[in-house]
């Protein structure tokens, strides 16, 4: 898929048809980004993933199919780098521990507060955003130090 340069993207993940609604709504109604996109399931949402290549997953806990856990682990297998937030009703120490463990970035519990769901979604992006552009430095760095090596080489002939 093409998307705009600039805009991040979101994966919403969950059972809950009212609850997907009501988070695009709220990364809508604080203008977040304009590429939202939604799965039912883990399952779904994995083949979505790939796909998308999103910056940041909203990611229930409990689903049918596959549990959040699970979907978590799998994404993390194929991009590091992206930001998980877990969502659940009940979020036992146990629940917290294990998507830490497994890469989460932040845990809400439902019903959260709007304001804590806009300002942790942005903080997660931004987050994101300085990560890819540290690693797009690295990059850069990498590539011209290797360039001036192999310039140094060619003068010493």
């Amino acid at each position: 898929m093409k998307f705009k340069e600039g805009f991040f993207r979101i994966l919403i993940v969950d059972d809950s048809l009212s609850m997907r609604q009501l988070l695009h709504k709220l990364i809508d109604m604080n203008d977040i980004t304009p590429y939202v996109f939604d799965a039912k399931n883990g399952k779904e949402a994995l083949t979505k993933f790939q796909k998308i290549l999103p910056d940041l997953v909203l990611l229930d806990l409990q689903m049918p199919e596959m549990d959040g856990i699970t979907t978590l682990r799998l994404m993390k297998k194929m991009d590091p780098s992206v930001k998980v937030m877990m969502m659940s009703l009940s979020g036992s120490k146990n629940d917290t521990q294990d998507a830490i463990k497994y890469g989460a970035c932040d845990f809400l519990l439902k019903p959260f507060d709007r304001n804590e769901f806009a300002f942790k979604v942005i903080k997660n992006l931004r987050e994101k955003a300085n990560e890819d552009k540290i690693t797009e430095l690295q990059n850069t760095t990498e590539m011209l130090d290797e360039k001036f090596s192999k310039m140094s080489k060619m003068i010493k002939k």
